[in-house]
């Protein structure tokens, strides 16, 4: 009774507690994110009670009807007790749409959101040592813009610098991260910011085919899965492609800046020459893997050789150990497809500032999946 003396003796009723500040919190303009039941329910929640003897404010955090570009948020609040004046550290705060009601916090709290496109309420209310609590929180709204592939397909790499002779040899790897489910990447898009130079990831060839080099299947990215994509050169093999474990075979068209992986080249079974005479079953696994030996005109067919089957051999052999030989036998194998692609843009300018740049990735609908940052 005392403390309603004193607020109508300094300022008469209309200045009394917070009816200002409740009218103020009331007629505030309604989130531009949020629909009309959510709306309904955060003003509910804010004008339960009419007068509060504590103040509560949101002193960090996103901006009220803006849309961010992460999942990790952070707020700060500060609070004070208005008669008699107090600081206050402690706080309720209920993040409508994530959390399941109100929790107990100090004067900071992050959350971890899930990836998508969402928007979110913050409510928070100061609570002094006797449990009493702000009844007009402080709301914050604000939506989370970003893709549901957040966080699973990630930028690893950017090599902005090419060599002195190359300057535009940039190549930039995507991996995937986290999703156990293969995600299709093709389509989406890299943006550069200084260069404002962008591109859609294309097709490529789960099977690199020497007759046929076609660029028809979508980029699949599966767990651990990564895509190099090369700026500054076109493809050796005249289109995208998965890696393989035959690949090996082609090493030598690749340079160390796009170099495979190798592969094991997974040799032919004994079965399949043990017919052939004792020289060539002993001179077969004595062939390196993934090479393509060497035979003289005469070898495995001249006259120094008059064991039958010889000639054979050398058939078997021109015939076995190549790369679409290789593909034929091993392709239906678990290990045979590599989890690593190749892209190539052949372009003959660079696309990274040398210094320092922001590279982003956008999913197919122009979400943000990720963002890599540099600078020297």
């Amino acid at each position: 009774m005392f403390c309603v003396v004193l607020l109508l003796g300094a300022s008469g009723p209309a200045e009394a507690g917070k009816v200002k500040d409740i009218v103020k919190r009331s007629k505030i303009k309604s989130s531009v994110f949020l629909p009309s039941s959510r709306q309904v329910q955060t003003q509910v929640i804010r004008n339960s009670v009419f007068f509060s003897p504590l103040e509560t404010a949101i002193t960090d955090g996103p901006e009220h009807n803006s849309a961010i570009q992460t999942t990790k948020v952070d707020f700060t609040f500060d609070g004070w007790q208005v008669l008699p004046f107090e600081k206050i550290k402690r706080f309720d705060v209920w993040l409508i749409g994530y959390d399941n009601g109100w929790k107990e916090t100090g004067s900071k709290i992050s959350y971890n959101l899930p990836p998508g496109k969402k928007t979110y309420t913050l409510l928070a209310r100061a609570k002094n040592k006797a449990g009493e609590f702000d009844n007009t929180a402080a709301a914050r709204t604000f939506m989370v813009d970003v893709s549901e592939h957040w966080g699973k397909i990630k930028i690893i790499s950017v090599v902005h610098r090419g060599t002195t002779a190359k300057p535009h040899y940039e190549k930039l790897t995507l991996r995937n991260q986290a999703s156990d489910l293969g995600l299709n990447i093709t389509g989406w898009k890299i943006k550069t910011k200084r260069f404002s130079f962008s591109f859609e990831i294309p097709l490529a060839a789960r099977v690199y085919n020497p007759r046929e080099p076609l660029a028809s299947d979508p980029i699949v990215l599966t767990k651990s899965a990564s895509v190099d994509i090369y700026v500054g050169k076109r493809s050796p093999l005249s289109v995208n492609f998965q890696e393989n474990d035959c690949l090996g075979y082609l090493r030598r068209q690749f340079e160390g800046y796009d170099a495979v992986s190798g592969g094991s080249c997974p040799r032919p079974d004994p079965s399949s020459y043990n017919h052939l005479g004792l020289y060539c079953r002993e001179f077969v696994p004595r062939i390196g893997n993934c090479e393509t030996p060497q035979l003289s005109p005469t070898q495995f067919g001249g006259s120094q050789y008059n064991e039958k089957g010889e000639p054979a051999c050398r058939d078997f052999i021109l015939r076995s150990f190549n790369y679409q030989a290789c593909v034929d036998r091993a392709k239906n194998r678990a290990s045979f497809y590599l989890a690593k692609w190749k892209v190539y843009l052949g372009r003959t300018e660079e696309i990274f500032d040398d210094l320092d740049d922001a590279v982003y990735l956008y999913d197919g609908q122009g979400l943000l999946v990720d963002t890599y940052k540099y600078q020297r």
